[in-house]
């Protein structure tokens, strides 16, 4: 059968599990006057096309338990569950509200993100990662860094060691008590509110005259999330570079989960030299049922220079635990084909995508659920891919969350340390008040969600 039908044949057998679920569903036996007709199941129609698509376009489409009994599973995200195999610790779905909220950079909180600088610090104060503009932590001056000591008055130690912590923390409303960079304290109210983000924290470009002894401009591109209907984003930072003829860029994606491959492309077409030109960034690998898609021009990204490219010697990648999916793409594409530098600790490990498959079918507007099944492999133009444990640094350093992004930053002198001259710094020295270990003091982070790893694109139409 020629792969312009098969999308068909998916539809028809959606059609022919239904009939089969509801109809091997049903009692065949007489009920009994006194018994009350047997209930159909209201999730069958949605079950049947949930084992459609893992059955067929799920990497793992072979290994897909068998014979589960649907019924009487009562939510759509339990029976997608029982369909993942036991290596994929990457597939996903939601609610489609919650797809269209994420693509928009809506939700509701209070504007920051929480970690613990323990990591060569062995620190485990509760310190603010990034900040988002507009938001209720922002609006209260908390700058990246700040301590968060106390929540409604109690020490965040006695409430993290009691285990209340991330519920007190998750109420709409709190009194925060934060300690600034000079260790002075503040205390505010604020309640979380719905709120809007881009896609980018920062964007900066040092000279001579801001690190003495640069040989030259260096760009800097805190960049978050890769959000396609927020490439403007990319535009924007660009064009500052550009203008300011950076020969080097730190782009900063330490706490980027990724996101979808348009904005992937978009970067990389910016930021990768004349050399590179229509060489492979990335290429899709199928499962059994869809590997004629491989070497498809629609599966593969290819690198295509525009206007506002930029022409820089060297790439300076800083990422952490929580740099996923898009992210790794970029860093495991761009290696083959110019200078990349990775600073900061190993990254996720997510070297696969989804396609972004709706319910109802097709309904990418108003969906009811939205379904994010790991569907192919990501490799580079060497072949290199399946990194699962992470892509390594080539020089390792702890992220420093006691400064703000910038010159303050380790990790952005330590880059421009290296550019200057040709070798990174010592690691920075300890804390001297550190906050020890204690049972139980390990919050968690963004990339500790079941959910964190996003590399999305669209299925090829055939």
């Amino acid at each position: 059968m020629s792969r312009k039908n098969r999308f068909k044949l998916v539809l028809l057998l959606l059609a022919v599990l239904t009939a089969l679920y509801t109809n091997t569903s049903c009692q065949k036996d007489e009920i009994p006057d006194d018994n009350p007709p047997e209930q159909t199941d209201p999730l069958a129609a949605i079950k049947t096309y949930t084992y459609a698509l893992m059955t067929d376009i799920y990497y793992w489409s072979k290994d897909v338990p068998k014979n589960i009994a649907a019924k009487p599973i009562k939510t759509v995200q339990a029976y997608f569950d029982t369909l993942i195999v036991p290596q994929d610790r990457w597939s996903w779905m939601m609610t489609g509200q919650e797809y269209l909220n994420s693509e928009a950079g809506v939700s509701e909180s209070y504007g920051i993100s929480l970690g613990q600088p323990v990591d060569h610090y062995n620190d485990y104060s509760v310190r603010v990662r990034y900040v988002h503009p507009n938001t209720p932590m922002s609006e209260n001056n908390i700058k990246r860094g700040y301590e968060l000591t106390h929540l409604n008055g109690t020490p965040v130690n006695t409430l993290i060691s009691n285990g209340t912590f991330n519920s007190i923390y998750a109420q709409k409303s709190n009194q925060f008590t934060f300690k600034n960079h000079a260790g002075q304290s503040t205390t505010f109210t604020a309640t979380a509110r719905v709120i809007t983000t881009r896609s980018y924290l920062n964007r900066m470009v040092f000279t001579g005259q801001d690190f003495e002894g640069l040989p030259h401009s260096v760009g800097y591109f805190n960049y978050l999330s890769f959000k396609a209907t927020m490439l403007n984003d990319i535009d924007d930072a660009m064009a500052i570079f550009k203008a300011a003829n950076v020969k080097e860029l730190i782009l900063d994606l330490r706490y980027n989960g990724g996101g979808d491959s348009r904005a992937t492309s978009l970067l990389a077409n910016y930021m990768a030299p004349v050399s590179a030109e229509n060489k492979i960034l990335a290429r899709r690998e199928h499962n059994e049922k869809y590997r004629s898609w491989d070497n498809d021009i629609e599966t593969q990204t290819i690198i295509k220079r525009i206007g506002g490219s930029l022409n820089i010697d060297r790439l300076f990648v800083l990422t952490t635990k929580g740099s996923a999916s898009a992210s790794e793409v970029i860093i495991n594409g761009l290696k083959p084909v110019m200078t990349v530098i990775q600073v900061g600790s190993t990254t996720y490990g997510k070297p696969n995508g989804m396609y972004v498959l709706p319910y109802p079918e097709g309904n990418y507007t108003s969906p009811q659920y939205v379904f994010l099944p790991i569907c192919f492999f990501s490799v580079n133009s060497v072949g290199y891919g399946h990194y699962v444990d992470g892509l390594i640094p080539d020089h390792f350093r702890p992220d420093d969350l006691y400064h703000d992004f910038g010159l303050n930053d380790d990790w952005v002198k330590a880059v421009l340390q290296y550019v200057k001259a040709g070798t990174f710094p010592p690691l920075p020295a300890k804390s001297q008040t550190a906050f020890p270990m204690i049972e139980g003091m390990k919050i968690m982070v963004d990339e500790e969600r079941a959910d964190w790893g996003v590399y999305t694109a669209k299925a090829p139409v055939k």
